[in-house]
This record gives C-alpha cells, sequence and structure tokens, in this order.
C-alpha cells in the first residue's frame, strides 16, 4: 500500500488491530477525523523504575527520548503526538488525557494550546484508597484526568456516570412505599406533606475506584496497570457500540480489553513488543495479528536477548520465567504441560556439551521433558537430545526460529 506521496505505507489504518512502534509514526498514517474516543495514560519520568523492572529494552530507549532534556523536552515530545491525536479525532470525538501530577500543570497548557481552551470540558479526578508510606507530606490518593472535546458537540451519556446515594442519603430518606423505593415526607406551605423519592443516583466528576488488588483475576503485572472500572466508565460516558477507541500509550491494554466487551471498535498502540504481546493475549489475539511487531528471522536476531526470549517463550505459550539470572539455565515454563521448562538461545549451532545442560536443569525440575529454542543445532546436539530420549527417558523438543516465525509472514513455521 502506498499513500500520495507514493511512500510505503507501513502501519495502514484498521479497526481492531493492536500496532507495535513510535505511535508518531503510526499516527501519522491514520486518516483525518477517524477515531470516536481517545484515552491516554503516557508514562512519565516516576514510571522510570517501573520500566527497567518491567524490562523492555524498547520502553527504556523510548523514557530516555523523552526525558534526556528535561521536563521541557517531555513536553517537546508529547506536542507533536498529541497534535496528531487532535488531528485524528472526529469533530464529535473526546480525548481523555490520564496525567501524572508531575507534568500535571504543563499538559493541561499544551491540550489548552492544541484543542483550545474552551474545549477543555472537565478535570476528572480518579480517587483510590489503600495505605500510604508517608509521615512527612499529604498521602497521594487520586489521578487527574483530563477531558476535552474537539467542538461543541460530542457523544455524553450521564448515566455511565452517576454515583448511587451514599449511607447519609440513604438516612435521610427513611420511608418505603410499596414498591420498595425510599423517600422522605417534607412539609408543604398549605400544611399538607409530600414525598420526595430518593434519586437513583448523581453524576459525579470524581471516580472513586479502588486500584487493583493483588489478588485480583485483572491483575496481569504490567507495572502501570489501570483498573477496568475505571476505563468502562470513560468508555461508556463518551462513547456508543460501534464507535472507535483508540489508546497510543495502550500498555497491557485495558482500554481495548474493556471497549472489546463493550462491543466498541478499538486500536491500541505501544512501543513494546512485550507489552503489545500481552494486550494481544488478554483480547484473545494471535502475535502474528499485531502490525509491526518483530516476525522475520533477520528481525528475530537483532532483539534484544530480553525481547528475543519473551518472543519465544509467548510463541510457546509459555510464561516468562521471574528470575533474570541463576535461572538453571530455565527461560521461561508451558503451564498448560505441568510447568514444563523452556530454554532459549539466542544463537547458531547449539552443541552438545549445551543439550547437557539443558538435560541437567530438566532432572533438577523434576520433569522429562523440556523445549530448547535457538536458530540451528549441530548434528552432535541432535544425536545426543535423541540418545537423551531413548536411554534417559528424558524427552527434549528442539525447535529452529524458522519453526516459530507465524505462516502468514511466508514461513514454513507453527
Amino acid at each position: 500500500m502506498r499513500n500520495k506521496k507514493n511512500s510505503v505505507i507501513k502501519y495502514p489504518f484498521k479497526e481492531n488491530t493492536i500496532y507495535c512502534g513510535d505511535n508518531l509514526d503510526i499516527l501519522k498514517e491514520f486518516p483525518a477525523e477517524c477515531v470516536d474516543l481517545i484515552y491516554i495514560d503516557p508514562p512519565f519520568f516516576s514510571n522510570r523504575t517501573y520500566e527497567v523492572i518491567w524490562g523492555d529494552s524498547y520502553e527504556i530507549r523510548s523514557f530516555e527520548d523523552r526525558w534526556e532534556g528535561g521536563i521541557q523536552h517531555y513536553i517537546d515530545w508529547m506536542n507533536p503526538r498529541i497534535e496528531q491525536l487532535h488531528r485524528i479525532l472526529k469533530p464529535i470525538g473526546s480525548f481523555y488525557l490520564h496525567a501524572d501530577w508531575h507534568a500535571d500543570a504543563y499538559l493541561r497548557v499544551l491540550c489548552d494550546q492544541i484543542f483550545g481552551y474552551k474545549n477543555c470540558r472537565r478535570q476528572l479526578i480518579w480517587k483510590y484508597f489503600g495505605p500510604s508510606e508517608t509521615t512527612k507530606n499529604y498521602p497521594k490518593k487520586h489521578d487527574t484526568i483530563w477531558f476535552y472535546t474537539k467542538g461543541d458537540e460530542w457523544t455524553f451519556n450521564q448515566s455511565a456516570i452517576m454515583v448511587e446515594p451514599d449511607a447519609k442519603t440513604i438516612k435521610r430518606y427513611d420511608k418505603v412505599d410499596e414498591n420498595s423505593k425510599r423517600y422522605k415526607n417534607y412539609l408543604q406551605k398549605d400544611g399538607s406533606y409530600k414525598r420526595s423519592y430518593m434519586p437513583e443516583g448523581t453524576p459525579s466528576e470524581i471516580f472513586e475506584i479502588p486500584f487493583i488488588q493483588n489478588n485480583s483475576k485483572e491483575k496481569l503485572g504490567y507495572p502501570t496497570q489501570k483498573p477496568e472500572a475505571l476505563l468502562e466508565r470513560i468508555i461508556q460516558a463518551s462513547s456508543n457500540e460501534g464507535d472507535l477507541v483508540l489508546d497510543s500509550f495502550c500498555g497491557c491494554g485495558t482500554a481495548i480489553a474493556v471497549a472489546q466487551r463493550l462491543k466498541r471498535h478499538f486500536i491500541g498502540v505501544d512501543i513494546s513488543p512485550t507489552a503489545c504481546r500481552l494486550m494481544a493475549s488478554r483480547i484473545n489475539y494471535s502475535v502474528g495479528q499485531i502490525i509491526g511487531i518483530p516476525y522475520t528471522v533477520e528481525e528475530l536476531k537483532v532483539l534484544s536477548p530480553f525481547e528475543f526470549q519473551n518472543w519465544v517463550v509467548l510463541r510457546l505459550g509459555g510464561r516468562i520465567s521471574p528470575k533474570k539470572s541463576s535461572d538453571l539455565g530455565v527461560d521461561g515454563i508451558v503451564p498448560l504441560e505441568g510447568n514444563i521448562p523452556i530454554q532459549v538461545k539466542q544463537s547458531d549451532h547449539i552443541s552438545r556439551p549445551e543439550i547437557d545442560k539443558f538435560e541437567s536443569a530438566i532432572r533438577r525440575l523434576h520433569k522429562t521433558k523440556g523445549y530448547f529454542v535457538a536458530f540451528s543445532f549441530t548434528k552432535g546436539a541432535v544425536e545426543e537430545i535423541a540418545r537423551c530420549k531413548n536411554q534417559e527417558g528424558i524427552e527434549i523438543v528442539y525447535l529452529t526460529i524458522i519453526n516459530l516465525v507465524p505462516k502468514e509472514n511466508g514461513n514454513s513455521g507453527i
């Protein structure tokens, strides 16, 4: 596919899609006024530790791009991205910016310049709960979300932001009628009494929603993951079924997962292949459905070791080993096969000694099977794998990378 300037379009516009890459490059190739609702939660300075813990080299490099020159460099980095988001937003569309408190004021001024200060419709507050470790400052108990529109008309479903009456209100409406509706009597000027029924709810710009608990099924381990309840409220308020929702800093994919469940179309964008694979798994997509993620053998050879390991393990339906060192030669496990170990080598010509080491690791884990993945294996390695199965009863399934490259890329993979 080519654009008007006859250059190849790397990121063709497509709904219900995950894009892997720099969101500025991707957004530039989208048509104008094509999206109904945009929500973004861009990583900020306070998230640097999270990004390093997450271990994704793409995110770390992205952090360096944002922060090398301090706060003004960060705002300059965000400016063209928000300009592109404004360009692709429909005239009746809505834009939500989930801002870190360090950059709150800077981003508000930037968005006022791009959207027009009159189109800043509200400052929303996400209020959460939980203990605080600080004893020398006010505890941090809320986030700010800026709500902008592109014009004077926009989609808004007020029922989505209705808050149920609190205990004090319920107590005030102290009577119940024959239909179980609560009411109170108030005295009129003529001395008679009239019923006043308790409202079913009131709209609020304060979202009292707790953080995701550690034991929640929703928790994926992504450091800055937001609760689905928060995105539900925003998506239901500012879009209808069939509308297109975009998150260009998608992380683990909460926005697109909620949009999918609420019967909206969606687009998720993230620079991190690790994040893109995670969100694909979350919405039951295959890795092959992600546009821009590394697929070919040549691309996989130049990935960082961490990214390469992730690619292989997740391609096998496995889970990454939580240990970054001293992992006994195990880089991941396959839970559906009883936590079968996986060994990954980003190299060619795997030899017999490396097979011997993996065989020992399998024994230490009291398993009888394991997966070994690399670019190629020597004749000695293949012979040792056969001997190990016939004489030791340990099955080592050896796979070359070409076996794992998706078939849709023109390779004879799985």
